[in-house]
């Protein structure tokens, strides 16, 4: 190939990048979650090898878009835009980006709602000042799925005002195994951390859209075994747009304990202590994945109890959610799961629960690129605040840089 053709063909795929980037920027944030079901499966023992967040999830290391093309993905190139562009080893910059379809009925009287919509427009920047400390943040645009004006033209005259940082840290790690600490704003780590907000132990466990504490955390990552503890309390109150979050306004602890056996599985133990004006939550439970090589199949679980306290009302009830799925990689590039979760809002009353059955597709054909169909079915015990039954078929568009 002549030199010529080479700069052109450079040139082609350098435009083909920025029209994905910028149609995909007209999406709305959704959450920086890692992907758990790639512990083991791809190989790596350890969630924090592929990201430089401590537990995972976030911006990729140069391991991780490593892993992202070589076992993960159908093929390709995993480095920051393809490998056109390098940045300097201070400098790490990533994104997520997807655009979703949906049809959801939940026996509304208006029927099944179909919807297209932006669903995450999430940049990562991480600035590393030496060899210990690095700064580290996610810009990104609060996603709406049902917007006053849902043109394109609508959507971005209110995106300015949608702006939002859900992560900005100050981390110390000297090195990849060993202690650490961070100060700000992001998720402490617990449970699987699904990128899937809608699961139960996401929803219900204080880890849902938007619910990003401010903290104070610590840890110890081995290769073996890690530790995390936080204390964490939530956004000020009246917080301007950029960093406003929902959930329960509770401050407390959570702590995650993880023991890798083998380079095949991991059990956990796990407890969150929230205290808030109106409520307070206090949590434990246990997280376990096994991998089966020969079959190729991950087994995830995790399951928590929580004792709610409402101060207002003097009363209290105990809570139970749960996850059990299984994962098969059947070739490369290609990722099938079923689920099932359960949640009871209140264990000593009955028929206040709910169950969910989900199957989900993902599909990885090059490098940076995923298209996800997931398929939801829920049932809940009449009685149930939700009664009845609801249903979701979701398609997700995925790129990230």
């Amino acid at each position: 190939m002549t030199s010529s053709m080479s700069t052109r063909l450079r040139l082609v795929k350098l435009g083909i990048s920025g029209l994905i980037l910028a149609v995909v920027l007209l999406a709305g944030a959704r959450d920086a979650a890692a992907y758990p079901q790639f512990q083991f499966s791809s190989g790596t023992n350890r969630c924090g090898q592929c990201h430089y967040s401590p537990a995972g999830g976030g911006l990729l290391t140069s391991w991780g878009r490593d892993e992202s093309a070589d076992t993960i993905s159908m093929g390709g190139d995993g480095a920051f835009l393809h490998g056109l562009l390098s940045t300097p080893s201070w400098l790490g910059i990533g994104g997520d980006f997807r655009f979703a379809f949906l049809e959801n009925d939940v026996g509304s009287p208006e029927g099944t709602e179909f919807a297209a919509f932006p669903m995450q427009a999430d940049v990562y920047g991480r600035a590393a000042i030496n060899d210990s400390w690095s700064i580290n943040a996610t810009i990104g645009v609060r996603g709406i799925v049902r917007p006053s004006d849902n043109s394109i033209g609508g959507r971005i005259g209110a995106a300015g005002g949608d702006i939002m940082s859900r992560e900005h840290y100050l981390m110390w790690r000297p090195s990849a195994t060993g202690p650490y600490a961070r100060v700000g704003r992001f998720f402490a780590p617990f449970g699987l951390r699904f990128v899937e907000h809608v699961y139960y132990v996401r929803r219900y466990t204080g880890y849902d859209l938007y619910e990003e504490t401010y903290n104070a955390s610590a840890g110890y990552v081995a290769e073996d075994w890690e530790v995390h503890a936080t204390l964490f309390a939530p956004p000020p109150r009246n917080a301007i747009e950029l960093i406003a979050g929902t959930g329960p306004r509770e401050a407390g602890f959570a702590g995650y304990g993880e023991l890798r056996l083998a380079k095949t599985s991991a059990i956990a133990v796990q407890t969150r202590l929230g205290f808030g004006d109106l409520e307070s939550r206090m949590t434990g439970g246990l997280v376990g994945k096994l991998w089966v090589d020969k079959a190729k199949i991950l087994f995830l679980g995790e399951g928590d109890l929580i004792h709610q306290t409402f101060s207002t009302a003097a009363y209290s009830q105990n809570q139970f959610v749960s996850f059990l799925g299984a994962d098969f990689y059947p070739a490369r590039g290609i990722m099938a799961g079923v689920a099932y979760e359960r949640f009871q809002e209140n264990l000593g009353v009955s028929r206040t629960g709910r169950n969910a059955y989900d199957i989900q597709l993902n599909v990885f054909p090059w490098a940076h690129c995923e298209a996800v169909l997931l398929g939801r079915y829920q049932l809940t015990g009449a009685g149930a605040i939700d009664g009845g039954t609801a249903s979701l078929v979701m398609l997700q568009l995925h790129y990230y840089l």
